[in-house]
């Protein structure tokens, strides 16, 4: 079986720029909730699969998920 997959990075304030995204992943429990606005995700309407870059830590690209 064949599935599309697409990254999502980039965001409206931040571009593509990984180390300033601000959409941000917290742990509840057994599972993470996710807060932010994605942008520009090519062949987003299509995809089966979506990987999120997220903030889990601090500022910079070392807070990236």
């Amino acid at each position: 079986m064949e599935y599309l997959a697409r990254y999502c990075l980039s965001e409206p304030q931040a571009g593509s720029d990984a180390g300033a995204l601000k959409t941000k992943a917290t742990r509840e429990g057994d599972h993470y909730v996710v807060n932010g606005t994605k942008a520009f995700i090519s062949g987003g309407g299509v995809s089966d699969v979506y990987l999120c870059m997220v903030r889990t830590e601090g500022a910079g690209s070392k807070g990236i998920t």
